[in-house]
């Protein structure tokens, strides 16, 4: 027994430093001057001085710094590529050479490192790119490393430079129920120098020619470096789509709005669609009436003046469809689900709930709309209560009004109203006859206990 007990002891102690080693902190590295932007002539040079710490709580820490390749990622993050993988003729890497390639760091300390830049005669024109990599070394107690990428970005003095771009490709992918409309634009630099703030402009149009979106992406903070390829995403909130051909126009424009370059693409809509909803918010007060409703417009609420006894943020949100309870006995649950959060208790007047149904719903009710409903889930009771519910088949849409705001989902039934607490919570209803037959044992004791007085 003890040689268990002193084998149990060893494999608890031997997972107990594991554990120790897989939570010590990593070397928090820092870096002063950890970007160069600088011009340079040709034949010309220039140095970049990064001072490197590390913090006073740190462990000592061994540091290399090397100088490596320009890459970026689709979504046009910087990375740093090795000799072999950095092939393009805007590489700044050969040019670059260290004062020191490793450093040791105490606690607290700092050392300074200078990269010397010097470019040769017959350079070209346009930008040159390069990333000096600091990072630190395994050590005792450390089972990862941080690093810190120092990008450089050098200007070819008296040279042309050459702002241009492409577009590779724009698509729409599949369009699916529950999923938004992501129209992706492939866009790589087709000049010779670097340019922030691009930004993607998509325009959508019906067979028609109307506009149903116009919608531009934040301006990219990153810097697009020549020769690399980046990916813009844009999902526009579209409300419903009918069957039909739609036409998206993407452009990729530069800060001042020139038009970098601009490709149109098609794409067929086979059955209705409608975009899932999008988190929207409004503050209520007790004075005001309001109604909260989904940028799309296919989800609404609204609340009528002293709905609410005190100031609230109400919010609509989506609410993934596998995290439903299930429906009731005799019911259905269709596909459109969304939560409303923010009020801690029932409204003091019913507030008006307008959904948008898709054809999804209409296929789980057979095609009869008739049979569709909106539900809301009681957590209190927990059980789902179906809405009378009013129909409109020429806008597609279902309307109730309740003063209950959590969980809702549209249901497939024939009926509407309280699904009875028995047939879908027991363990509700035995605390209830619990706490009856509680209440009558107490009276029978008190009986008792005055006719003995």
């Amino acid at each position: 027994m003890k040689e268990m007990s002193r084998g149990g002891a060893g494999v608890i102690a031997a997972f107990l430093l594991l554990l120790a080693v897989c939570i010590a902190p990593a070397a928090a590295i820092g870096v002063t001057g950890a970007k160069y932007l600088g011009s340079i002539p040709p034949g010309g040079t220039d140095t970049h001085q990064m001072d490197i710490n590390i913090g006073a709580g740190e462990d000592p820490t061994d540091i290399v710094v090397e100088v490596k390749g320009f890459g970026q990622t689709l979504d046009a993050s910087y990375t740093s590529l090795d000799p072999a993988s950095d092939v393009s003729p805007y590489s700044a890497r050969s040019f670059i050479t260290l004062d020191r390639a490793s450093l040791h760091l105490e606690p607290g300390s700092e050392q300074t490192v200078t990269a010397t830049i010097k470019l040769p005669q017959d350079v070209g024109q346009g930008g040159r790119y390069a990333i000096i990599y600091v990072h630190a070394l395994p050590g005792k107690g450390k089972a990862f490393t941080t690093a810190v990428n120092v990008p450089v970005f050098i200007t070819v003095a008296g040279t042309t430079l050459t702002e241009t771009g492409s577009i590779l490709q724009v698509a729409t992918g599949d369009l699916a129920i529950g999923l938004p409309i992501a129209i992706t634009t492939t866009f790589k630099n087709t000049g010779n120098y670097h340019y922030y703030f691009a930004r993607n402009w998509i325009t959508m149009k019906d067979a028609n020619g109307a506009i149903l979106a116009n919608v531009t992406t934040a301006p990219l903070i990153y810097a697009i470096i020549p020769g690399n390829t980046i990916r813009f995403t844009v999902k526009p909130d579209i409300g419903s789509l009918q069957p039909g051909t739609y036409t998206v126009i993407s452009r990729v424009l530069l800060e001042d709005g020139r038009i970098l370059d601009e490709n149109t693409t098609t794409f067929e809509v086979k059955q209705p669609y409608i975009s899932p909803v999008t988190e929207a918010s409004i503050t209520l007060t007790p004075g005001s009436p309001g109604t909260l409703m989904s940028s799309g417009g296919r989800y609404s609420v609204t609340f009528p003046q002293g709905s609410v006894l005190g100031e609230v943020v109400v919010t609509l949100k989506p609410y993934p469809r596998e995290n439903l309870q299930a429906a009731p006995t005799g019911a259905k649950l269709g596909t459109t689900c969304f939560e409303i959060t923010g009020l801690s208790g029932l409204l003091s007047k019913d507030a008006t709930v307008r959904v948008a149904y898709s054809a999804d719903d209409l296929t789980a009710a057979g095609g009869d709309a008739s049979q569709l409903r909106l539900a809301y889930w009681d957590t209190v009771q927990n059980m789902w209560v179906i809405l009378p519910t009013q129909l409109n088949t020429q806008a597609m849409s279902l309307t109730a009004t309740t003063n209950h705001m959590s969980v809702w989902a549209v249901m497939v039934s024939s009926t509407a109203g309280a699904v009875s607490p028995i047939a879908t919570n027991i363990p509700l209803l035995a605390m209830v006859v619990l706490v009856i037959a509680i209440g009558i044992a107490l009276a029978i004791l008190f009986l008792i206990i005055r006719r003995r007085r």
